[in-house]
């Protein structure tokens, strides 16, 4: 029996989990929090911090394989790790270059991957970019979190950070992508991804994205280029625009499972947590091809609300045919916060968006409200 290593605890860790068990892998896991998804899960959890590099080492330590479910994690851990002898995928050069967003967006233009005119800034340095603008926070925004739009220049937060022209965006897309340790790549087809308005969290999305054949294969080709070119082992997630003018451009991207890739899970011949084990162990990449089309409706936190989740339309929720539910487990809920996410199957676009519009109607959270915890 193989014994891996997750860095990192969450809802990634959890379904990562769930597959390795079909693989008779023993799953080891790092995170600081003791009630996080993965603790009741997995076969060893240890409760330590993944940005130490000794806990890092000291976690490893008894592992033939060392893989992440986030990138905000200790790099040196991770080198120190692959020195001692233990496979590390992603490999520890690529998980440093995501780490920083504005060495990213560097790289991709070095290399030659569309996306979209950029600046690395500074307070007090001029602006070149033209406003409306996008502003980053170089290190640890997600799901929403680290991002605003800018329409003049006292509204920019005063930290170094990437500054990106807007472009005029018709579809927010995502691609999966696996290269196997042999070197095998496979995508999965585009996922369409529907933001909310204020919070720029996933609502929902599906899959496959309505896009012609000829722009279905250029995202393809550019998530499996992009996989190639950082010799990625595992699974990459690429976030893509595609504009109004029929461009697509590279927004950031990923070197583990993903939220958008959620929907693999039943609406793929294969899903993305398999295949990240499949590409990790270097057996032959799966089926990538939708059976059905799928969609994902995320389950989020209340706005303003701190506590304990309930889901009091569960029953109602799995009514609506094709339907299926995952509770990740948390124990508290913050405003937007990822709390669970419900599959949806149908046999045609039109079903599907009958579907995903049945179920939001009656997405309801229940908070107990607790001590307020970020």
């Amino acid at each position: 029996m193989l014994r891996v290593g997750i860095l990192g605890g969450g809802q990634l860790g959890r379904m990562l989990i769930q597959a390795a068990i079909d693989l008779d892998l023993r799953v080891k896991v790092l995170d600081s929090s003791p009630d996080s998804p993965c603790a009741g899960i997995a076969h060893e959890f240890v409760v330590g911090s993944v940005r130490s590099p000794e806990e890092v080492v000291r976690f490893a330590a008894d592992v033939q394989l060392l893989t992440l479910e986030l990138e905000a994690v200790s790099v040196e851990g991770l080198r120190q790790v692959e020195a001692q002898g233990v496979r590390v995928a992603p490999a520890p050069s690529v998980v440093e270059l995501i780490q920083d967003k504005g060495r990213q967006r560097t790289w991709y233009a070095q290399a030659g991957f569309p996306s979209p005119r950029f600046q690395l800034w500074q307070p007090g340095e001029p602006i070149e970019l033209p406003f409306p603008l996008i502003q980053k926070a170089l290190q640890g925004g997600y799901d929403g979190r680290g991002v605003q739009r800018v329409t003049r220049p006292d509204a920019l937060w005063p930290q170094r950070s990437l500054l990106e022209a807007e472009v005029p965006i018709a579809k927010e897309l995502s691609v999966i992508v696996a290269r196997s340790a042999r070197g095998e790549i496979k995508a999965f087809p585009a996922v369409e991804a529907v933001f909310h308005p204020t919070a720029h969290v996933v609502e929902y999305l599906r899959i496959p994205a309505e896009l012609s054949p000829a722009v279905e294969r250029e995202a393809q080709a550019l998530a499996e280029a992009l996989a190639e070119r950082l010799q990625v082992v595992g699974l990459l997630a690429v976030e893509l625009f595609y504009t109004t003018d029929g461009r697509l451009y590279i927004n950031e991207s990923a070197p583990r499972p993903h939220n958008t890739g959620h929907v693999t899970v039943k609406a793929c011949w294969t899903s993305q947590f398999e295949q990240h084990w499949r590409a990790l162990l270097g057996l032959p990449l799966g089926e990538t091809r939708v059976h059905s089309f799928g969609a994902l409706v995320n389950i989020l936190g209340p706005a303003g609300q701190y506590g304990r989740p309930s889901f009091p339309k569960l029953h109602q929720w799995l009514q609506v045919p094709g339907t299926s539910v995952h509770l990740y487990g948390k124990a508290k809920s913050t405003p937007f916060r990822k709390l669970g996410h419900l599959l949806l199957l149908a046999e045609s676009p039109a079903q599907l968006h009958e579907r995903i519009e049945a179920v939001r109607a009656q997405l309801e959270v229940q908070v107990v409200p607790n001590e307020r915890t970020a």
